[in-house]
């Protein structure tokens, strides 16, 4: 769908461009003349797409979730390794206030041990048993986090407050009903499918795609080894996260490379900068940013712990 449009808005940017430009005569015009216009009307059009794009990318984020999910799916592919989230995660009962604290509402977690496949799942994957950024997003889901977590908006200069409760409504319908549906009935070879084959991931750095922020890249092959042959159905192991959803934005850049694009501040390794100031209004650090400059909202502020169950959690306020 979003190919269609862009073919439109192209067509629509050039005929604008085109509409613009005094009419000429035949003869006023030689035909180097024509070439340099047609440069110009084609250079024209493009900048108005380049902005256009920007638009039409779904970067809304009317309750914050959207980023926060794109942002799970790059922590748990660079922490786990996979995106088997039907293995690595499950749906169990909580108040709502803590992960160990049983209620009667819904939220995930990791899961720890070993799977059906004789590999570590869940937190076991990860060292010493504690997957960093991924455990922060999984916190964001419960109630004390209310009213604290702000995430960069659809440009620069606005912010949306995340709301705990819509986030953990949606990570379990997305776990577990519509990933479950989708490995459920996997095949591969079919593009509107999950894939049966297992595959392996391995970060490959960043790269400014477009969309709504810098594009994480994996690395993607079987998980034993060999090439990955059905690399983009992986957009459908994405599930967990919302694939449709704007923020994930899932390429399958060839070569055996996937990428996933989610704001920035919540995943550790990328920073966007203005000076001296980190563009984040939420960042995830293993390391203390208390009282450093960090601006949100277009507005420069010090980062502040944000919570007291997660130290990894930092907002800038």
């Amino acid at each position: 769908m979003k190919t269609n449009w862009l073919k439109v808005a192209r067509a629509v940017s050039i005929a604008f461009v085109a509409a613009a430009v005094p009419a000429c005569g035949a003869g006023d015009l030689d035909a180097q003349g024509e070439e340099s216009a047609s440069e110009e009307l084609t250079a024209e059009a493009d900048m108005e797409l380049g902005t256009l794009e920007q638009r039409m990318q779904n970067c809304t984020n009317p309750d914050g979730t959207n980023s926060v999910m794109a942002a799970f799916a790059v922590a748990v592919g660079k922490e786990l390794g996979r995106w088997q989230s039907r293995t690595d995660f499950e749906v169990f009962s909580t108040n709502a206030l803590a992960e160990n604290q049983s209620g009667a509402e819904q939220a995930i977690r990791l899961t720890s041990g070993t799977g059906s496949d004789g590999k570590p799942r869940g937190k076991s994957r990860c060292s010493g048993g504690y997957c960093r950024n991924v455990q922060a997003l999984l916190d964001m889901q419960y109630e004390p986090m209310r009213n604290k977590i702000w995430v960069n908006g659809e440009t620069g200069t606005n912010k949306t407050l995340v709301d705990p409760g819509a986030l953990r409504s949606r990570m379990v319908a997305k776990l577990g009903q519509d990933q479950r549906t989708c490995d459920e009935n996997a095949k591969d070879n079919d593009v509107n499918r999950c894939p049966v084959e297992i595959h392996k991931l391995t970060p490959a750095g960043t790269a400014s795609l477009g969309g709504c922020g810098v594009h994480y890249k994996f690395n993607v092959t079987k998980d034993a080894s060999g090439t990955l042959l059905y690399p983009a159905q992986l957009k459908w192991k994405l599930n967990f996260a919302d694939q449709a959803n704007g923020w994930v934005d899932f390429k399958n850049l060839g070569n055996g490379q996937v990428a996933i694009d989610p704001t920035y501040g919540l995943n550790e390794d990328v920073t966007n900068q203005a000076g001296a100031c980190t563009i984040a209004c939420t960042k995830i650090s293993s390391t203390s940013l208390v009282g450093q400059c960090c601006q949100c909202g277009g507005v420069n502020k010090l980062f502040a712990r944000a919570s007291t169950t997660n130290p990894s959690i930092f907002a800038c306020q």
